[in-house]
């Protein structure tokens, strides 16, 4: 394994790979500035200095480091569901002046079945970013057990204000479960190829149901913004959502 560093062609931030995660074409994503330039800006106008971030999908690094440059808010957590990935999170913040991040290795999850199993089944990927839960595909190397750790506790525990999710797809998952009445900002790719459209669909009403408005000034493509309405009952999105739909 050799390890070695990329930096980004837009936001200037370095980031720390290996020949194990990352081949040419991630290199060249990154270097070009294409690799998360729309995510890191969407989350950087989106997050404020005195939230509480929750990332799940942390990959290299690249945004909790960027959001911290950028931003510096009150508190970030980044979790990474492989292993792999974790001492280039840390590489990545030290080289760019990054700390006060807690980063955490497990997939996080609001399924109580698997909450009751406790572990994950992770595919990972010779691209790091093709790596996920059900992501068997051709490029696949293994697929390991993860510790699962319930999502909904963490949010309560650390008090979290802010969600940002780029988890391939298992984005529906989380929602369907996961208790957001402390959230006050969600940011989400969304997977269309993996969930479908009536995945996508899905998403929207839950959120609407849940109180939250989509940002159509901040989303971009697969990157859609959602914050709280805080005059809305849970009662009247649903039925927001309902009429909606009618």
């Amino acid at each position: 394994m050799t390890g070695f560093l990329a930096t980004h062609g837009t936001s200037g931030l370095v980031l720390s790979l290996d020949d194990e995660v990352a081949n040419e074409r991630i290199v060249s994503e990154i270097k070009r500035g294409r690799y998360e330039a729309s995510e890191l800006a969407i989350a950087s106008r989106f997050v404020r200095a005195g939230d509480r971030v929750l990332e799940l999908g942390a990959g290299v690094g690249f945004i909790s480091a960027g959001v911290m440059r950028n931003v510096g808010p009150a508190y970030y957590a980044a979790v990474e569901a492989d292993a792999r990935l974790i001492p280039h999170i840390r590489e990545t913040h030290a080289r760019n002046g990054v700390s006060g991040v807690e980063i955490i290795n497990a997939a996080f999850t609001s399924d109580p079945d698997v909450l009751a199993k406790g572990t994950v089944a992770f595919t990972l990927h010779r691209e790091f970013w093709r790596s996920g839960i059900g992501q068997d595909q051709p490029g696949s190397a293994e697929t390991v057990s993860v510790p699962a750790r319930d999502v909904s506790r963490f949010l309560a525990d650390k008090d979290i204000t802010v969600l940002i999710a780029d988890i391939e797809g298992a984005e529906l998952d989380l929602l369907r479960h996961i208790d957001t009445a402390r959230l006050e900002k969600i940011v989400l790719e969304l997977h269309p190829q993996r969930i479908g459209k009536a995945g996508v669909l899905e998403i929207f009403q839950i959120l609407c149901a849940r109180g939250f408005a989509y940002n159509t000034a901040l989303s971009e493509g697969s990157v859609v913004c959602f914050e709280a309405v805080p005059s809305q009952s849970a009662t009247i999105g649903e039925a927001a959502c309902s009429a909606g739909n009618a």
